[in-house]
């Protein structure tokens, strides 16, 4: 047979008692805050150093569509002046201008060797090339 079983109780020490379902109380720990301190600072950082960057860039980018629009105007204003001064009219102007008039007669000059009229250009390109060629 067996004996019944009683629970064992510690040896009671002065000054100590259990307490059940309470939790250990700890100080809290000051390294740990520091750090997460530290991140934080370093987070807040990076956050502005980026907008930073960011503002720069888009006054850089705004800059450039500046010179773009200016570069832009001032090419159409380029294609302005070349059609005005390509234009039939001025051309005839400052012909007459300078003493040009039209000729009273056209003479059609032949060169011989050069094919016909009605050969193709390809063909009058190669005829004057050797004839060219030949020539000191």
């Amino acid at each position: 047979m067996t004996a019944p079983a009683h629970p064992l109780r510690a040896p009671a020490a002065p000054g100590l008692r259990v307490v059940i379902g309470a939790r250990a109380r700890r100080r809290p720990r000051v390294g740990s805050w520091l750090l997460l301190t530290a991140v934080l600072l370093v987070a807040f950082f990076l956050l502005i150093y980026s907008r930073i960057a960011l503002d720069r860039s888009a006054f850089v980018l705004q800059e450039v569509n500046r010179q773009t629009a200016v570069e832009e105007a001032r090419y159409w204003q380029l294609r302005l002046e070349a059609a005005e001064l390509q234009a039939p009219e001025r051309i005839l102007e400052r012909a007459q201008e300078m003493g040009f008039v039209y000729p009273e007669s056209v003479q059609v000059v032949e060169v011989p060797g050069m094919g016909s009229a009605g050969t193709g250009t390809e063909e009058r390109w190669a005829d004057l090339k050797a004839l060219l060629g030949a020539q000191p």
